[in-house]
């Protein structure tokens, strides 16, 4: 790949995250890191981006806008997923073993779920600073801290969460192309924790609000078919046939 189309790709993922790993980038276009490192700097003089320790953010980010990008994140379509939270909470039984997904839309769900009698087992720090007593056992995935998504990933992050067996399982994703039935995710650590949790749970479901129909992210996670449904608040304009599918606008 030539260094035009590298740094397009760079601006296009940084458009669609807000932040971006060095190491990620490089690993998704298997280049070395330091090429991606020179490629930021040229950005950066460019005005483009801020670098960051270990990547970069939008040029107008502090550099701790991780944290805020997830913020800003959270407020957007908040009714949309407190509702596929309140369908989802109906799904599980006391006494499950749950796991929950990474990302924004998880949040209303692993709340509503903190007061109910189940284990809930999460690679996501967000819930750790919003529970309060929660009623719910909640046990934490350690391993590599990616303050741009509030996550632990990595090789020993998989290697905890491969111990565990999951009455139900909750994701989230970047995207849905409904014409090919492909879930897409845009970070590559995170896509791991995902595909280990959807092979250790009885029953996968797949959260995600309107605005993901026909959104592509970097990285195809798994067919549609994986899930055992796919929750939406709505479908846009009938955009899908998916035999999975719960559209929420027809209950």
């Amino acid at each position: 790949m030539i260094a035009s189309e590298r740094r397009r790709f760079i601006l296009r993922s940084l458009s669609a995250k807000g932040v971006i790993s060095l190491k990620d980038v490089a690993r998704e276009l298997n280049v070395a890191e330091i090429t991606i490192r020179r490629d930021l700097e040229l950005l950066e003089k460019d005005g483009k981006l801020k670098r960051v320790q270990g990547g970069a953010t939008s040029p107008e980010d502090e550099p701790d806008g991780a944290e805020l990008t997830m913020s800003k994140k959270l407020p957007e379509y908040m009714a949309e997923k407190q509702r596929l939270a309140l369908y989802a909470v109906s799904l599980v039984r006391d006494g499950d073993c749950v796991f929950i997904d990474g990302g924004t839309t998880m949040l209303p769900l692993a709340l509503a779920l903190c007061e109910r009698n189940v284990t809930l087992v999460t690679y996501s720090t967000m819930l750790l600073q919003k529970a309060a007593k929660p009623a719910a056992k909640i046990i934490l995935i350690g391993g590599e801290y990616l303050p741009h998504y509030s996550m632990n990933v990595g090789p020993m992050a998989q290697e905890m969460l491969r111990q565990f067996y999951f009455d139900r399982a909750f994701f989230s994703c970047a995207g849905i192309d409904t014409a090919q039935a492909i879930i897409y995710t845009t970070e590559h650590e995170s896509m791991e924790m995902k595909r280990i949790a959807m092979g250790n749970a009885t029953e996968s479901h797949l959260l995600i609000d309107h605005s993901k129909f026909q959104k592509r992210g970097f990285l195809k996670m798994c067919d549609a078919a994986g899930f055992t449904s796919i929750v939406t608040n709505d479908v846009p304009n009938g955009l899908t046939s998916l035999e999975n599918i719960v559209n929420l606008m027809n209950q």
